[in-house]
């Protein structure tokens, strides 16, 4: 569902049908308390793996344990990839919400949260090249903030978001998706049972840190993400060299493919270095 709803956001841009916005322009916005928390519930919340980090930090568990208690993790036959979703928003009440409607991990909301009702869309040219369109979301009947006073452009929201670092480390995760649906066919050779193998550097840099002994002092959060989306694309590539595709199919060996793997994806997390 989620990939088809993205391809018609992304037709409606093109088609003119949903105005693609500049970050100068301006509109009328402020949550207000008759609905706040009407927007928490029965409503699909994508979450990608920066999202579940911080989440999982600011209620002091692990990532594994996150996605195990507010979470469903699905595969995308589309796509032919893993994505996860906020459980208890989609099904009622987002779990999260508190009574007054405000929510319990406000300060670590994901990005779709934070910058509603502003949307953004991000898709990948040919050459590599990222497109960036910024929209409107869909009015909902139940909401009252478009009938705010308070102004603001586009640029403005975003900032007061604090969307930036979220929108730059999910672009990295995004990127990776490209490079491995277009670089590495991943489509032909992705299915449910290999995409486990990416969880660990997906959603676990606790496990990780503690199994190399990467303290965060040595390697804050930021860089160590950055360091697994790196591990990441190593892990894809020779995954897709396996199946005849990519860079690799030319030199891959079976017999050591495995071992050569794990060595290097050790290496980028301890050095940042391929």
């Amino acid at each position: 569902m989620s990939y088809h709803y993205k391809q018609d956001l992304l037709k409606r841009l093109d088609d003119g049908s949903l105005p693609a916005l500049s970050l100068d322009h301006r509109f009328s916005f402020a949550c207000k308390a008759d609905c706040m928390g009407r927007c928490c519930q029965n409503i699909t919340i994508l979450l990608d793996p920066w999202d579940i980090e911080i989440m999982a930090r600011y209620l002091a568990i692990s990532g594994r344990q996150f996605i195990s208690q507010y979470c469903k993790v699905d595969f995308s036959h589309e796509l032919k990839w893993p994505y996860v979703r906020l459980r208890h928003a989609e099904d009622g009440p987002c779990i999260f919400m508190l009574q007054d409607g405000r929510c319990k991990i406000y300060p670590v909301r994901s990005r779709n949260c934070r910058t509603y009702p502003i949307g953004r869309a991000v898709r990948f040219a040919p050459d590599g090249t990222k497109q960036e369109r910024i929209f409107m979301v869909d009015k909902m009947d139940f909401c009252l903030g478009h009938k705010s006073e308070k102004s603001w452009t586009v640029a403005e929201w975003l900032h007061d978001a604090e969307s930036e670092k979220f929108y730059r480390l999910s672009d990295l995760y995004l990127e990776l998706i490209n490079y491995a649906t277009t670089v590495l066919n991943s489509r032909t050779w992705m299915n449910p049972h290999i995409s486990q193998i990416l969880m660990p550097l997906l959603y676990g840099p606790d496990s990780l840190r503690s199994k190399l002994e990467i303290s965060e002092q040595a390697v804050n959060h930021e860089e160590f993400y950055c360091r697994r989306m790196r591990a990441l694309k190593a892990v894809l590539t020779e995954l897709a060299a396996g199946f005849g595709h990519g860079p690799l199919a030319q030199t891959f060996v079976n017999s050591n493919g495995q071992a050569s793997m794990m060595e290097r994806v050790k290496k980028i997390l301890l050095t940042g270095q391929d």
